[in-house]
Parts: structure tokens; C-alpha cells; sequence
């Protein structure tokens, strides 16, 4: 994964876009700590794809949740 300073970022956006397009994850920094992160689409979709399900399984009673031992 490339990591790149939020400064660089701002003058480098498009062609961190295209890489990010083209299937590349980017972390953007600063202060040497990750701010952010430009994914590619496809991972955006299954990060959504993933969140409707953890909706869903949280709705319907858990059924998909661990049992932590109580009771």
C-alpha cells in the first residue's frame, strides 16, 4: 500500500486517483499517522456489501453474534 504526506496529496490528486482507479489502496498522512485512505471502488462495494450484512445479522435478534458466556 502507498503511503503518501497530505501535502504531497493535494498536489498529486488526480494521479493518485487513477492509481486508486487502476486497483492501488493509498493512505494519506499526516503527522506521520493515517488520515485517510483512497480506495478502489470494488473495495468500496464489498466494505458496503459488508456493513449490510452486519446491519442485518444486528436486526434480526444476532443470530450471528458469539455468545461471550454469560448467563
Amino acid at each position: 500500500m502507498r503511503r503518501i504526506q497530505a501535502a504531497g496529496a493535494r498536489k498529486n490528486f488526480s494521479f493518485l486517483v487513477q492509481k486508486s482507479q487502476a486497483g492501488e489502496r493509498i493512505k494519506v498522512t499526516r503527522y506521520n499517522k493515517t488520515a485517510a485512505v483512497l480506495v478502489p471502488k470494488r473495495d468500496l462495494e464489498r466494505l458496503e456489501e459488508c456493513e449490510k450484512e452486519a446491519t442485518a445479522a444486528a436486526g434480526s435478534g444476532g443470530a450471528t453474534k458469539k455468545s461471550r458466556g454469560r448467563g
